[in-house]
């Protein structure tokens, strides 16, 4: 398995997702080598997974500076991690590879050598967790129009992949010729990838799961977030993940100021990055969001997480492009929260429209706060949708099922049920 970033050295859904593959196909009997980035070169090193691991994973990290300066040349070869790839697949002589983000530290040539000199027929899938295969700004330029076909030419975000002339047909064609499955997180993601280049490739859709046992929530979990945050009754709306104006924090904060004119309330912002609180506090006092309605939570470890749903009455989803998969929006869905979600993207794939919450536009800022606003002057339907969506997460979002469907992938076919069979989408659907 190949991951830019990996536990305990992580900051990112991808990262999360990786660990929990790994981790359950080392259940099933698989055995597991993962090769990552990190500080120390080519030392094999047993992982801190806050119990969650067992001994058929072991973790390779590989020492992969990248400048800033040469940062999009080495996303395409960075002749240091290719190397160290090489080493560890000579060594451990997989049978089946499964990489996950490499446009960073391991770069999209690993993905020729990561056989280690095995049989061009060994299964390699590739997971893409972004758009960053065709689009350097993760398709910030679509506004959630999974239809739009992106070109440098046509999108001022994306100018900068000049710098790398050809730098697309390069991951198309390393892709085509070491990838025997693409397999993409959700069928808005399917289409995006099919309109943008990727439609000779074959592409299956594995959504990302979690174990709903670990995302209960109690009454005073609730009741120690609010302690610790120092937040008064006052009902709590709760944003996080890899907090952005791309996740749609700035349009929330002002969705915010609606939703405050209607029933008094706060928001939390979850996330590693203080430096765009600092923006977001800027935006709402310009928006005129009160200061004691906006928190920061910082970044949360899982027992601050379930806390934080605990006291969570609504949890927001605004993403504004087309968010492949939100991972906080099943995590709030399996602790029993209802949820206001995009309308672009994954988050209608996941959020049934007036049953385990609402969908609606963040681009409009007062729809979203109305949406925020029904859910919270409503207390008994939000928690019969809250129950719905954990419903709906436990039978469709599990992470054994999002495991089966690797399993298969990589060519096992004994374990369990066969998983469900996702036919490639077609052409430049909206």
């Amino acid at each position: 398995m190949l991951s830019d970033t990996y536990p305990p050295v992580n900051r990112g859904g991808a990262g999360e997702v990786a660990s929990l593959v790994a981790d359950g196909l080392a259940l099933r009997g698989h055995e597991v080598c993962v090769v990552t980035s990190g500080r120390d070169a080519d030392r094999e090193s047993a992982r801190d997974t806050g119990g969650r691991g067992n001994a058929g994973v072991s973790v390779r990290r590989i020492r992969t500076p990248v400048p800033a300066i040469a940062r999009r040349h080495l996303s395409i070869l960075n002749p240091v991690a290719v190397a160290g790839v090489w080493r560890v697949a000579r060594e451990f002589r997989p049978d089946a590879v499964h990489v996950h983000n490499v446009h960073e530290r391991l770069s999209f040539a690993s993905l020729a050598v990561a056989r280690g000199g095995g049989s061009r027929t060994l299964p390699v899938i590739l997971t893409a967790h972004d758009y960053l295969l065709f689009c350097l700004t993760k398709f910030l330029c679509s506004r959630g129009d999974v239809g739009f076909t992106a070109t440098p030419n046509q999108c001022v975000h994306c100018t900068t992949m000049r710098r790398v002339p050809g730098r697309n047909l390069l991951v198309h064609s390393l892709v085509k010729r070491h990838v025997t499955s693409l397999a993409c997180i959700s069928h808005a993601q399917a289409r995006a990838m099919a309109c943008n280049g990727f439609a000779d490739v074959p592409t299956t859709v594995v959504h990302n799961g979690l174990d709903g046992s670990t995302c209960v929530s109690k009454a005073s979990d609730g009741e120690a977030f609010r302690l610790r945050l120092g937040l008064d009754s006052r009902p709590i709306v709760l944003f996080g993940g890899r907090a952005s104006g791309a996740k749609g924090g700035d349009q929330l904060a002002r969705a915010m100021v609606r939703a405050i004119k209607r029933v008094p309330c706060q928001l939390v912002v979850l996330g590693d990055r203080p430096e765009y609180f600092v923006t977001l506090r800027a935006i709402a006092d310009d928006a005129g969001l009160q200061a004691d309605a906006l928190h920061d939570g910082g970044w949360l470890d899982q027992d601050g997480l379930r806390e934080a749903h605990g006291a969570a009455a609504v949890c927001a989803i605004p993403s504004v492009y087309p968010d492949p998969f939100n991972l906080m929006t099943l995590r709030a869905m399996l602790h029993g929260r209802p949820v206001v979600g995009t309308c672009h993207g994954a988050t209608p794939e996941l959020v049934v429209d007036g049953e385990t919450g609402l969908i609606a536009d963040p681009w409009d800022a007062d729809a979203f706060g109305d949406a925020l606003a029904d859910i919270l002057l409503d207390p008994d339907r939000a928690r019969l949708m809250g129950e719905a969506g954990r419903t709906r997460g436990m039978s469709m979002f599990t992470l054994g099922r999002q495991i089966d469907s690797y399993a298969r992938l990589l060519g096992d076919k004994g374990h369990l049920s066969e998983p469900p069979h996702y036919p490639k989408p077609e052409g430049g659907a909206g």
